[in-house]
C-alpha cells in the first residue's frame, strides 16, 4: 500500500479572488406615492338644520342691552304730566308781561331813530355845504336817497303809532273806547272770567301780533334810512 504524496496535489498558493463585485446603488423610493383616486375632503359639509340662521337685514335690532351696560331710564313725557292751574296762570301772566315789555322797547327804539333822522336832516339843510348836483348821475342818486330817507322816516312813525285794528275783536279795546258802563263791562267780562288763564293767553296772542308788526316796520325803516344815507354819500362823488 502506497502513501500518496501530499505535495503532489498541494497548490502552491491559495487563490484569493481579486475583487468582489458590489452593487453600485440600491434604488430607494424618494417618497411614498399617495393614491390620487382617494382625495381628502377639505371640509365636511353639515346639514342645513345644523347651520345657524343668518340675521335678517329687515328685522329690527335686538333691544336687549349689551352685557355690562345699564339701560337708560325712560324719559318722562312733558305733555303727559299735568300742569297745575296756578303754574299755568303764572306762565300766562309772565308771557303777557314779556310781550308788553317788548312792545315798549320797540316803541323806544323807533322814537330814538326817528329823532336822529329828523335831526340829521336839520343839520344838513341848515349848515354851509357844497352845492347839490343839478344833473347827471349825482342828481339821480340824490333824489333816490331823499325818497328812501322819507320812506324810512314814515316807517318809523308807523312803529310808534298805536295799533287798534289788530285783534280788536279779541280784546276789550272797542268796548272801552265806546265808554261802557260798569254793568256792561261786568257782562262783557263774565264769559272770559270763567277761564282767566285762557283770557290771558288770548291777550298775549293779540299783543304778539302787534309786536310782530312793529318789528317788521322797524327793520324796514332802518334799512331805508341806511340805504338812503349811502346813496347820498355816493352822489357827492359825481
Amino acid at each position: 500500500m502506497t502513501t500518496p504524496d501530499p505535495t503532489a496535489h498541494t497548490p502552491t498558493s491559495d487563490p484569493t479572488p481579486t475583487s468582489v463585485p458590489t452593487p453600485t446603488s440600491v434604488p430607494t423610493p424618494t417618497s411614498d406615492p399617495t393614491p390620487t383616486s382617494d382625495p381628502t375632503p377639505t371640509s365636511v359639509p353639515t346639514a342645513a338644520s345644523d347651520r345657524a340662521p343668518l340675521p335678517d337685514a329687515t328685522e329690527p335690532p335686538d333691544p336687549t342691552p349689551a352685557q355690562g351696560s345699564t339701560p337708560a331710564p325712560p324719559r318722562a313725557d312733558p305733555a303727559a304730566a299735568p300742569v297745575a292751574p296756578e303754574e299755568l296762570r303764572f306762565m300766562a301772566e309772565r308771557l303777557l308781561a314779556t310781550v308788553r315789555e317788548d312792545i315798549g322797547r320797540a316803541d323806544t327804539k323807533a322814537a330814538i331813530l326817528l329823532s336822529g333822522a329828523l335831526a340829521f336832516l336839520a343839520v344838513v339843510f341848515s349848515g354851509d355845504r357844497a352845492p347839490m348836483p343839478t344833473a347827471g348821475v349825482g342828481l339821480g342818486l340824490l333824489l333816490i336817497a331823499g325818497g328812501l330817507w322819507t320812506a324810512g322816516v314814515l316807517m318809523l312813525v308807523s312803529v310808534v303809532l298805536p295799533r287798534t285794528r289788530i285783534g280788536a275783536e279779541r280784546t276789550l279795546l272797542r268796548d272801552l273806547a265806546a265808554g261802557p258802563s260798569e254793568g256792561e263791562l261786568r257782562e262783557r267780562l263774565a264769559p272770559p272770567g270763567a277761564d282767566a288763564t285762557g283770557w290771558l293767553l288770548e291777550q298775549a296772542s293779540v299783543h304778539g301780533l302787534v309786536l310782530a308788526a312793529k318789528y317788521r316796520w322797524l327793520r324796514l325803516g332802518v334799512s331805508a334810512l341806511a340805504l338812503g344815507a349811502l346813496l347820498a354819500l355816493l352822489s357827492e362823488l359825481w
